[in-house]
């Protein structure tokens, strides 16, 4: 009897850190909509800061179309992933905080390696805040993405993550 509690404490605990998720759209480089527990709901990439896109009359960020896309291409509609939480579950805007995997692909950390995002601390949220920032200094040092000289983009890669710590 005391084994069975155990498991299913250990498994309730796990529930509580990560659920599967269905994609239904990608909205930016740093946000999905999916489907989780039945409903639709908005989640943010923890730890993930792409360029914005445009919003009603607000022009598009150097390189918040082409963040948009990758993660278009990284996350198809209909993928089923895993959301993996932190401390805190929710931003202020009350999407859901979550590090997404997909196909063993930690899309976070791609996008901030291919050059499409920069890592966010977020406190209390820093359980993969430190390997996203190495996935972020090897982009610059690969100079991918907006880190490119040529892509016509200027970027203060400290920007995001001085701001947040």
């Amino acid at each position: 009897m005391w084994w069975w509690f155990t498991t299913t404490q250990s498994e309730k605990s796990k529930s509580v850190s990560s659920a599967t998720a269905v994609i239904q759209h990608v909205v930016d480089g740093d946000t999905v909509y999916v489907l989780l527990e039945g409903k639709g709901t908005k989640v943010r990439l923890l730890n993930v800061s792409a360029p914005e896109v445009a919003h009603m009359e607000i022009p598009a960020q150097c390189y918040g179309n082409e963040a948009t896309e990758f993660l278009t291409q990284k996350l198809p509609k209909g993928s089923i992933v895993e959301l993996d939480f932190d401390v805190e579950r929710f931003d202020k805007y009350g999407r859901v905080l979550a590090s997404i995997t997909y196909k063993d692909e930690f899309i976070n950390e791609s996008m901030i390696s291919s050059g499409h995002a920069t890592a966010m601390k977020v406190k209390p949220n820093v359980k993969h805040y430190e390997q996203l920032r190495a996935a972020q200094k090897l982009a610059e040092r690969l100079k991918v993405g907006l880190y490119d000289p040529d892509n016509g983009c200027r970027c203060a890669s400290g920007r995001h993550t001085a701001m947040h710590e």
